[in-house]
């Protein structure tokens, strides 16, 4: 049988209302050692605060949504873990939406989570900018995470990598490795700013070379946008590098130029961007430059839940990035 506040307070040895703040996020002048005590009792309880009449009363319901838009690109469920543990912390629910980078889908997916009255909103990158539009969002409060986008607005938080910076250092290490010829193959993002672009071209014209229109191949973040991106450019450019926007389209290429007969990293040096799961397990192994996906998810959580439950406010965060050196460049 599930127990109550009371039974929690008195094993805790604390008050009843202390149990109750750190069951309601409300718990920033609790110390951390009270609010593990009291979170791992109230995990081992079965107690489960009555939502729908807290909800009816507080007019929430203690519950986020997450918009993703490829489930199937292993970098979205890490984060998507991270809102989820954390936001299980602080007693919220999260409901997900794939929107397989389908604009009239996304639409639906807020529609959706609006009518399920979602305290607040993350998502990550989505297709266009107007997704943020009061009309759409309402006065929901957003967190977005691993977007580039630039924001005033006081209801919208961030949490991001450095992608621009990333993508510079991983050209430069191609450079500095002796490549003369460095291909980039990575996602059309249409009028959004292509920070991993700007990267890209950075680092070439900070060692005097020529950004050439031939050596660069631009669709979606997936396998084949790699796949057929590397065939497009070996068949017209000799190159001796390739950075990729992420590990999936690296994965494509990389099986591209196997098919094709060339040497990975002998005759084409390849690093990516994300270090998914299975990156060390290609063949070569690709070197490649970590984002901190599942704590980019848990910060994420943690502001919107903070702001929501205490009104502390939205803020843009920058997370380290890594470079994970590997056999393919």
């Amino acid at each position: 049988m599930a127990k109550t506040l009371k039974q929690l307070a008195q094993e805790a040895g604390v008050s009843i209302a202390t149990v109750s703040k750190v069951v309601n996020g409300r718990d920033e002048h609790i110390s951390e050692a009270t609010r593990k005590r009291i979170r791992e009792l109230v995990e081992n309880s079965g107690y489960r605060p009555n939502a729908i009449a807290k909800g009816l009363k507080e007019k929430k319901t203690n519950t986020i949504g997450f918009v993703l838009p490829d489930i199937s690109n292993p970098f979205f469920p890490e984060i998507a873990r991270g809102i989820e543990d954390e936001a299980k912390k602080y007693g919220f629910a999260v409901v997900f939406c794939n929107t397989d980078n389908d604009v009239a889908r996304e639409e639906s997916c807020i529609s959706f989570l609006r009518s399920k009255m979602v305290d607040g909103l993350i998502f990550t990158q989505t297709t266009r900018e107007s997704v943020f539009s009061k009309e759409l969002i309402g006065n929901i409060p957003v967190v977005v995470v691993d977007r580039g986008i630039d924001t005033n607005s006081k209801n919208i938080g961030k949490i991001y990598v450095n992608c621009m910076g990333a993508i510079y250092d991983a050209t430069c290490r191609l450079i500095r490795q002796g490549c003369e010829k460095i291909a980039f193959i990575s996602a059309n993002l249409g009028k959004e700013r292509d920070y991993r672009y700007e990267g890209y071209e950075k680092a070439l014209k900070q060692y005097k070379r020529t950004v050439d229109p031939a050596m660069i191949f631009k669709n979606d973040y997936n396998e084949e946008t790699g796949y057929q991106g590397i065939q497009k450019i070996c068949r017209i450019c000799k190159i001796d590098g390739l950075v990729c926007g992420n590990d999936l389209i690296a994965t494509g290429a990389m099986q591209a130029l196997s098919e094709g007969g060339w040497k990975i990293p002998e005759d084409i040096k390849i690093v990516g961007l994300d270090d998914v799961m299975f990156a060390k397990y290609l063949s070569p192994p690709l070197t490649t430059i970590a984002q901190p996906a599942y704590e980019m998810g848990k910060e994420a959580a943690k502001m919107l839940i903070r702001h929501i439950t205490n009104g502390e406010p939205l803020y843009s965060k920058e997370l380290p990035y890594e470079m994970r050196v590997r056999s393919s460049g």
